[in-house]
């Protein structure tokens, strides 16, 4: 019975080991601060307002070592589309604020969100 007992116990140890973490996103706290994610098609970012402040969230692609300015982005806050990959908000102290960055170019070298004033 003991001997059971202990390989039950093994085996949900080995299974705990063998299970997959949960995909915890990127968190950015600062403004004017830049998070980026190689080689994605998409990137998501949790931002966490420092200050109550005006802010400007952008996407930004860089491929072949430079930033692509005509690459395709798309950025949503909280689930709504921007437009033209940029974001306006009006940020509150300690509020999070989910930023979700695409692209449809085929192999980026980055993906990045930049959250800065206007």
């Amino acid at each position: 019975m003991k001997a059971l007992r202990r390989r039950a116990e093994i085996g949900t140890v080995v299974l705990m080991l063998l299970q997959q973490p949960a995909l915890a996103l990127d968190t950015m706290e600062a403004i004017g601060a830049e998070k980026c994610s190689p080689r994605a098609k998409t990137y998501e970012i949790e931002f966490l307002a420092p200050e109550n402040a005006t802010l400007e969230a952008r996407a930004k692609v860089v491929a072949k070592g430079t930033t692509d300015l005509f690459a395709a982005v798309a950025l949503a806050l909280d689930g709504k589309e921007c437009t033209e990959g940029r974001c306006g908000l009006q940020a509150k102290k300690g509020q999070s604020y989910r930023l979700s960055a695409s692209t449809k170019l085929s192999s980026p070298d980055e993906l990045c969100i930049v959250v800065a004033r206007p």
